[in-house]
């Protein structure tokens, strides 16, 4: 590079290292190649004075001055003979979208973290629903018609009412209902409405649950348990309309339950205190510990595991689901586990050591 360049007085090694603005880096690459020598070793036109008086003109100036000098040293070093001051120039401006590119990745990245967290408090693909509930929260919701919804942790629903009909529609979690009779004039039917189906209250207290499909699990649907009267389901593939006839339809009726997946209702065995939850409890009867501490995490922010050499131990009891660390403790008078925890946020049942 040209000996033309002044001596500035240096700032510090983290002063040099701020980015500077586009338009300066452009005009400082600028007088770099209006001050480098012609080809054949002669120098340009004298020019040094209007440079001093730029680079004086802003601390900006000289910093970029210097950065493209450390640049220049560093490509120097390299040898490469065939990269001349236009070739340099060009990397250089190249570097200006790399750098933007960079911080759009960082940006993108920060907000991805930033919704995986905020996920374990409040699942973000629910923030639209019409009722939804947060990590270890439960709600209970009255309709127009009087309909008493109860939802679980993590749980999200839309209300649809028309002329037609009384419809809510699940989007996840759990939701345990209780139909009104309070109007006797009343001849709407009442529906609930999911991706693999709909079930039709027949006068009834049910629950309907959705949870996210677990890794290893079987497939995926939406599980109903009847607790009073009865309902009747039908998978995705019959209409809603109780008016239109589908051989697929079943009834399930109280003490039974169904798993409504793959365009089938397939009958599912219930536990009387499967909603137990509306009460803030979880009872477990003869259980493995990886779906009760399954079951516990949906209650919990951060990570809740247990060790694969105790997840198939066997778990009967009642467990409190407003406070999972006490929870937990009762776990490990239950079976032998011990609770390690990494952080507040990252809790393992491991099995326990030797005292």
């Amino acid at each position: 590079m040209s000996a033309a360049r002044p001596c500035i007085g240096p700032t510090g090694a983290a002063a040099d290292s701020r980015p500077v603005p586009p338009a300066v880096l452009d005009a400082a690459i600028d007088w770099q190649l209006r001050m480098a020598p012609t080809g054949d070793g002669r120098a340009k036109p004298p020019g040094s004075q209007a440079l001093a008086d730029w680079l004086a003109a802003h601390p900006d100036h000289a910093r970029a001055w210097r950065q493209l000098g450390e640049i220049d040293a560093q490509l120097s070093r390299a040898e490469d003979a065939a990269m001349g001051p236009a070739t340099r120039a060009a990397l250089l401006r190249r570097q200006r979208p790399v750098r933007v590119a960079g911080a759009v990745l960082g940006l993108v990245l920060a907000v991805a973290c930033g919704l995986v967290v905020l996920d374990r408090f409040q699942p973000v693909g629910q923030l639209l629903a019409d009722h939804r509930t947060a990590t270890g929260e439960r709600r209970t919701i009255v309709l127009p018609d009087q309909t008493v919804l109860h939802l679980n942790t993590r749980s999200a629903v839309d209300v649809a009412f028309s002329a037609n009909q009384r419809a809510i529609r699940v989007r996840a979690g759990e939701v345990a209902v209780e139909t009104s009779h309070a109007d006797p004039a009343e001849q709407r039917p009442f529906v609930v409405l999911f991706e693999e189906g709909s079930l039709r209250a027949l006068g009834t207290r049910f629950t309907v649950r959705r949870w996210p499909q677990v890794s290893g699990a079987a497939q995926a649907g939406t599980e109903v348990s009847v607790s009073q009267s009865a309902v009747a389901a039908r998978p995705s593939s019959c209409g809603v309309a109780a008016s239109a006839p589908c051989a697929a339809e079943r009834i399930v009726p109280a003490g039974r339950g169904a798993r409504l997946v793959g365009g089938r209702v397939e009958p599912l065995a219930t536990a009387p205190d499967a909603d137990a939850w509306k009460d803030g409890m979880l009872v477990v009867d003869n259980q493995p510990l990886g779906d009760v501490v399954a079951t516990l995490a949906r209650y919990r922010a951060g990570h809740l595991g247990v060790a694969p050499q105790v997840a198939s131990l066997r778990v009967t009891g009642t467990l409190p689901l407003a406070d999972t660390d006490q929870a937990l403790l009762a776990l490990t008078a239950a079976v032998p586990v011990d609770v390690v925890s990494a952080t507040r946020w990252w809790v393992t049942l491991e099995p326990r050591s030797a005292r």
